[in-house]
Formats: structure tokens, C-alpha cells, sequence
């Protein structure tokens, strides 16, 4: 994550070092806590000691220096070297959830928060916390002992970090709890996210971090009862002097806005990068990449697929004015060229100039006067539903605008939800689901600009329609039907199934997906000026000035104190 922590630190050099007194009683302290935990040690004359040093799994402790400026050692199993056919069973079933990015955002930069108030709680050592192995079941590993160098046997009551069955087996310990003893409703499209009807109050969860969001009252009366059960770390309030990271994306708060940034780990990744002295851009990305271009060589390699992914990470957190740059990039990773390189140099120039671009919204937006709306039939079309005017929803395509090779000239899809100014949901890909022919199996080029923007439509909608279902599960309202914002008229009428144009007559329309776009009850699309379409953004190469236009209807330039 391209944090200031050292991970995975040479024992040999930190116990030869100053600090060794503090390395050791990092190290004393971690198998204390698994000792009185899970781990029961096994001497020579045991009974299972035989077969320990024959089947037992290996682990490793590891060594960190925490970013708290102090050092934490952390027994893991190497779980890739179980036999899980054996010590799990052949049925054993290993996924298990955590909580969507965009369940993130849609609960913290809600559009009513009015006096609620967000918490995050950390649970400690969450997997020495899960339930024990069923009676008489019991598992064997081993660590090599950093200060002797020996092989140290242990019989396994419980889950431990880096076992396959670990994740799944937390969950199943803390989902009853918030489901059965607190009396949560848990999400069935959203499944970390868990609804208290009666307090008004929701929790999502990401394996061991909380967040809470609902009034003090019955916020407090969470975070009690979760520490009574586990042994929790301190929780977190957010306010306007304290902040709140949250899987690594920092929740900010002043006395009007609400906050969520990613620039603490654009500049760790800067700096990573060796970009700290890039040349900076006005725009992410500014050209096609040439693939006819040198190929990298392997180092480079390296380098390119570790910068793609920090995209990805930014892209898929709160910064989506870097997602359709994302996209055109990570189409290369298979060939990277030296054209590619520039284009990530470019992407981390324009970070470097733009770190404190945010998602946020104002903790109590103007009332809007929805009589007056109503009354002119402006835009917003809000047909008597107040949350219309919250929740802006847009679609566009770039009718095979992307003419490199790999892309092989399919159009590029985008789609966003904003509330309240803010970016909720946002996609940038190429069409990869809405096929004219149900016997096309794989994505297509389309002569029609037409038939593009219909099938950038149909993603849309699913992806909108999905929101809904979460946002309801948060306890929040979303509107229905939603209104589409399209700039593409001849889309439009095919979506109202108004007329019937020529060029979109090999669009099956007995498919369900032209179905679910024209059923009114769940969508209805309405014509944006393409210059008002904010899914612009993820679509095409934008020139500096329309491209801060845009930006400046979906995020917000943080200017510190």
C-alpha cells in the first residue's frame, strides 16, 4: 500500500541492531498472545510431537516497524503449503466478504447527515479472536525461533493469520454477533453492511475494521458493546481536528465539508516511484500510447505493473478523475512499450500537481426548492421526488474512439453517480457486456454510435440499479425510477422505444437487458448537453480545460490551513 512502514524486516539485522531489546519484546509479546490464544507448544516427549515434525505446516513471524514508531511481530502460517483436503475437509467452502469501495462512499459522504456521526473501531488480532476449531479438532504447525533458530511445534486450536480458512472463519464468528445478539439486519447485495432499523444506525465492516455511522447515542452503544465482546484498539471519532483512515483512505471533516482523500499515499507512492520531481501535467493522460514504441525491459517492466496498480488503487478509492488514464494504461500490461512509461510518467505528473483533489460533500447542503423545479419541468425532471435532485446519474460511450491495436476499436463505456456534488460510483471500461446478438459471446466493435451509446446505457443501468440496492441497505433513500442522463438522442429514443431507427435494427430487442431499459419503473432516460455529461471524464483523451470543468463537478480541491 505504499505506506512509511517497513514490512517484512531481516531479524538478523534488527536483533543485531540498537534496538534489539525492543525487537525481542515485540517478539515475546506475539507468541504470549498466541500462546494464551491458540497455540499450545509441543515438546519431545509429547504425544504429537512425531507427528508434528513430520506434517506440521510452516509458519513465519514476521517483523514490522509500524508507522506508531514501534516494532510488531506477527506469527503467519504459510497457508499455500497446507493440505487442506485434510485439515479443512473436501467441501470446505474459503470465500468470504468485505465491504465494496463504493459502500464506503455512499455511507460516508451520505446526503443526509445532518447531526450523525461516523466512528471506526479496529478489532484486534481478529483471527486469535474467531471461534475455535470444533471439539477434538486441532491443527499443527511450526516457527523457526528468531533468536535460536529452531524449529518450535505447536498444536493449532483456532484460525491464524495466512490460513485459508482464517477470513471465512471471522466471519462466521462476527456476523452472528451483529446479526444475532445486536439484532442487525446484514445486507443481501452488500453483504458487510448491517442496518439497525430501530436505532437508525449502520455498520459496515471490513474484516477487522468498523465503521459506524448513525447519532452519538447509538453510536456509542455499538462501539460498547464490540469492545465488550473483543478485544478492540481505542475507536476513532471523526471531527474537524481528528481524522479517520479507514482502509487507507483518510475521512476529513471541517466545519462544513466532509471529506475523503487519497493524498497522504499519493505522496508515499510519489515518492516510491522516484516521481517526486516530475515534470507536472494539467491532465492525466494527453495521448494515445503508441504500441509500435520500444518494449520495456524487464525492470521497467516491474516498475510499470507496481505504478498500474497504485492507479488502480487510487482509481478504485477517490480518485476517479485518474480512471479512465487507468484504463487506457492497464490495457498494456500484457506489452508494455516505452509509450506506455510516458503515460505513466504523465499520470504521476498530473497526481504531483493534484494531490489534494477529494471526494466531499457539505454537511448541510442549501435546501433546493423543488416547487419551483416542478413548476418549470427544468432538467432535473424530479416528478415530486426530493432525493432526484440529490442523485445525478450519467452515461456515455466514445464511439471507438480508442484506435490502438489491443483495443481492437470497441467503444469505451463510462458511467458515474454523484450525490451532492460528490462521486459516488463511477465506471470506465470498454463494452464487455451488452451484445446486439445473444449468440456474440465476447465484446464488438459497432458501426452505430447509436448502438454504442444503448449499450453504454445498459451497463449503466445495471450498475445504477445495483447502487440502489445497496443505498437502501444503508438505510438511505435512492430514487425510482432514476433519471439517465445521455447525450445521445438517438439512444434516448431507443430506449423509450419511440421510433425505430435503421442502424439499430440488428439490436435484438426480445433481450432482457433493452427490457430492463425500458421498463419506466426503474430508469428513465433524459438528454444532458454532452458539455453537462459528466461521464465524459471516463470516455476519451479531454483537452485541459474541459477535463477541469468536469473534475470540478465530482470532487473538490482541498486547500488546507
Amino acid at each position: 500500500m505504499c505506506m512509511l512502514a517497513q514490512k517484512g524486516m531481516s531479524w538478523a539485522d534488527a536483533l543485531a541492531g540498537p534496538d534489539r531489546e525492543h525487537v525481542v519484546k515485540a517478539l515475546d509479546k506475539e507468541m504470549t498472545s498466541l500462546l494464551s490464544t491458540i497455540l499450545t507448544e509441543l515438546s519431545p516427549g509429547d504425544a504429537d510431537y512425531a507427528e508434528a515434525v513430520d506434517t506440521a505446516t510452516p509458519g513465519r513471524l514476521l517483523l514490522d516497524y509500524k508507522r506508531s514508531q514501534e516494532y510488531k511481530a506477527r506469527g503467519v502460517k504459510q497457508g499455500f503449503k497446507e493440505n487442506k483436503l485434510i485439515t479443512d475437509g473436501p467441501d470446505f467452502n474459503y470465500y468470504s466478504h468485505v465491504a465494496k469501495l463504493v459502500t464506503v462512499r455512499a455511507l460516508v459522504l451520505r446526503p443526509d447527515r445532518g447531526n450523525r456521526r461516523l466512528a471506526s473501531i479496529d478489532i484486534r488480532t481478529a483471527f486469535l479472536q474467531s471461534h475455535p476449531y470444533p471439539d477434538g479438532k486441532y491443527k499443527l504447525i511450526k516457527f523457526r525461533d528468531p533468536l535460536t533458530h529452531k524449529w518450535r511445534y505447536f498444536k493449532q486450536s483456532g484460525p491464524i493469520y495466512g490460513e485459508s480458512a482464517a477470513p471465512i472463519s471471522w466471519e462466521d464468528t462476527l456476523v452472528p454477533f451483529l446479526t444475532g445478539e445486536l439484532h442487525f439486519t446484514r445486507g443481501d447485495n452488500e453483504l458487510c453492511a448491517f442496518y439497525h432499523p430501530e436505532r437508525d444506525l449502520t455498520v459496515i465492516t471490513f474484516v477487522d475494521d468498523c465503521l459506524a455511522d448513525g447519532y452519538t447515542d447509538d453510536v456509542n452503544w455499538f462501539l460498547d458493546l464490540i469492545a465488550e465482546r473483543f478485544d478492540c484498539k481505542d475507536a476513532t471519532w471523526l471531527g474537524p481536528d481528528q481524522p479517520i483512515d479507514f482502509i487507507g483512505m483518510d475521512i476529513i471533516m471541517t466545519s462544513d465539508r466532509i471529506m475523503i482523500s487519497m493524498e497522504r499515499y499519493i505522496l508515499n507512492m510519489l515518492d516510491k516511484l522516484g516521481m517526486t520531481k516530475i515534470r507536472s501535467s494539467s491532465v492525466p493522460i494527453n495521448k494515445p500510447i503508441d504500441i509500435d514504441s520500444e518494449p520495456l525491459k524487464p525492470n521497467d517492466r516491474r516498475y510499470f505493473m507496481t505504478a498500474v496498480g497504485m492507479f488502480g488503487w487510487l482509481s478504485n478509492t477517490a480518485r476517479p478523475d485518474i480512471t479512465y488514464a487507468h484504463s487506457r494504461i492497464s490495457q498494456h500490461m500484457a506489452s508494455p512499450t516505452e509509450s506506455a512509461m510516458d503515460a505513466v510518467k504523465t499520470c504521476c505528473g498530473y497526481l504531483k500537481a493534484n494531490p489534494n483533489f477529494v471526494l466531499s460533500t457539505l454537511l448541510h447542503p442549501p435546501d433546493i426548492d423543488f416547487s419551483n423545479a416542478l413548476n418549470a419541468r427544468s432538467e432535473l425532471d424530479l416528478n415530486a421526488d426530493p432525493d432526484a435532485g440529490i442523485w445525478k446519474c450519467f452515461s456515455d460511450s466514445d464511439h471507438a474512439g480508442n484506435a490502438e491495436v489491443q483495443n481492437k476499436r470497441r467503444s469505451q463505456n463510462g458511467c458515474i453517480a454523484v450525490c451532492n456534488g460528490a462521486a459516488i460510483m463511477w465506471v470506465s471500461k470498454v463494452s464487455s457486456v451488452a451484445f446486439a446478438v445473444p449468440e456474440i459471446n465476447g465484446a464488438h466493435a459497432d458501426v452505430s454510435s447509436a448502438a454504442a451509446g444503448i449499450y453504454a446505457a445498459a451497463n449503466a443501468a445495471n450498475e445504477f440499479l445495483h447502487l440502489s440496492y445497496v443505498i437502501e441497505e444503508l438505510g438511505m433513500n435512492f430514487p425510482k425510477p432514476f433519471k439517465l442522463r445521455i447525450d445521445n438522442t438517438a439512444a434516448i429514443t431507443f430506449v423509450k422505444g419511440t421510433c425505430f431507427k435503421t442502424n439499430l435494427k440488428h439490436i435484438d430487442c426480445r433481450q432482457e437487458w433493452v427490457r430492463c431499459l425500458r421498463d419506466k419503473n426503474i430508469m428513465q432516460p433524459i438528454y444532458v448537453k454532452t458539455t453537462e455529461n459528466y461521464a465524459d471524464l471516463f470516455t476519451k483523451i479531454l483537452g485541459p480545460q474541459t477535463f477541469d470543468y468536469l473534475r470540478g463537478l465530482v470532487m473538490y480541491r482541498y486547500k488546507h490551513d
